[in-house]
This record gives structure tokens, sequence and C-alpha cells, in this order.
């Protein structure tokens, strides 16, 4: 098969190919030799026009698998349901981090994010400037204003639930067994308890999702 003529075609079909290798194989099992010969006869030059290095490819994946931005839409409606009090929506928004069809998909693709320095950068800056500020603080504040959380700093406690939440309890940060999932999660919800909120019902989900992503790791 000769290189596409429309270039938009070529990315789409090595978007779409590396994709589903990554979610097959996981990334760190998938090379860019495994995308070549699943392009249909392009040649490696051909992905070297378009993309870099494998890495490359990841960011454009990535880029396009949350360009729907599912998480952010669930977490407005949530933050406008007035049938919530502050603690509520705090609870809802999280369980939606850890079912949310996009997260799910990103886990899934088996990327150790201390091996992709520039992606955890991204990840520490996004969860204390954009989701501390922008999605969590304002259910605190709300919170705080209705009686249902007990806290005198919004900002710094946003601030802490972001990083504990995107990156001490991700799998793809930190490596962790049974027993280490479950020391975390006591301290989590014995965190969220003196804050008025009940998380106990998503052991199950972390656990669930740590396992996953351990069996993700053993693929070959």
């Amino acid at each position: 098969m000769a290189r596409n003529k429309y270039p938009e075609e070529t990315v789409t079909l090595i978007l779409d190919t590396a994709q589903k290798l990554f979610l097959e194989k996981g990334y760190e099992h998938t090379t860019i030799q495994d995308i070549i010969d699943n392009l249909g006869g392009l040649t490696k030059g051909a992905i070297y026009h378009h993309f870099t290095s494998k890495e490359d490819i990841l960011n454009a994946v990535t880029a396009r698998l949350f360009q729907e931005n599912s998480l952010a839409r669930k977490w407005n409606k949530i933050a406008e349901d007035t049938s919530l009090n502050g603690a509520q929506k705090l609870k809802a928004m999280l369980y939606e981090s850890l079912v949310d069809e996009q997260e799910q998909k990103f886990r899934s693709m088996g990327i150790h994010l201390q091996n992709m320095p520039h992606m955890l950068s991204d990840l520490l800056l996004r969860s204390v400037n954009d989701i501390a500020p922008n999605a969590i603080k304002p259910v605190l504040e709300e919170g705080i204003k209705d009686g249902s959380i007990k806290v005198p700093f919004a900002k710094e406690l946003a601030e802490i639930i972001s990083l504990l939440a995107n990156v001490w309890l991700n799998p793809l940060v930190f490596s962790m067994s049974d027993e280490d999932i479950e020391k975390k999660c006591q301290v989590i919800l014995g965190m969220m308890a003196m804050l008025g909120v009940d998380v106990a019902d998503m052991y199950p989900v972390v656990y669930n999702m740590n396992k996953q992503i351990n069996e993700m790791d053993n693929r070959k």
C-alpha cells in the first residue's frame, strides 16, 4: 500500500492503529515496528513524516481520546445539580473520575507515568493549576457554605485532594500492591470522613482499577 496522498487520513490510520495496539498490548509492550506491521503497507518513513517517536504518537492518541472531555461535562452537570449539597457533589465527582470511559481507556493503555516525565509534569501542574481551582474548590466552597463540609481552607484542600487522587493514588504513577491500596484508601477515607464525605464505597472501584492495571503490566 502506497503512502496515503491525504495526510490527515494517514495520521488517522496511524493513531487508530496505535490506540488499538496500546489497548491490546499496553504502551510499554508496543513497538514502532508493531504499529508499522499493522498499517497495511505504510512504511516507517510514513510514520516519522508525521511523528517523531512512539511517545509523540501517544501524545496525539491521548489528545484525541480526551478531545470530547466527557469527564468535565459530567463534573459540570454535578456542580449544577441543586439537589446535591457540596459534600455529595464532591463524592459524585470523585466517583465519576474513576468510572469515566475516557479515563478508563487511558488507564488501559498501561502507561507508566514515571517513565513519561512530560506527561507526569503536565498531570502535576493540571492537578494544582486547573483541576483544583476550577473543579474542586467551588464544590468545597459550596459545601462549606451549606455546612456539609467542615474545613477552613478550600483552596489548599482542593489542591491536596487533586494531588492525592491524580498522583498519590494513581496506579499509573505508583505501582501498588493490594496492601498498598488498602492502606492508602484508609488514609483517604479517614481524611474525607473528617470533611464529612463518606467515600468508603469507592474502595472496591479503586481496588479493581489497580488490579486491572497490574494485569496489564503482565501482558506480553
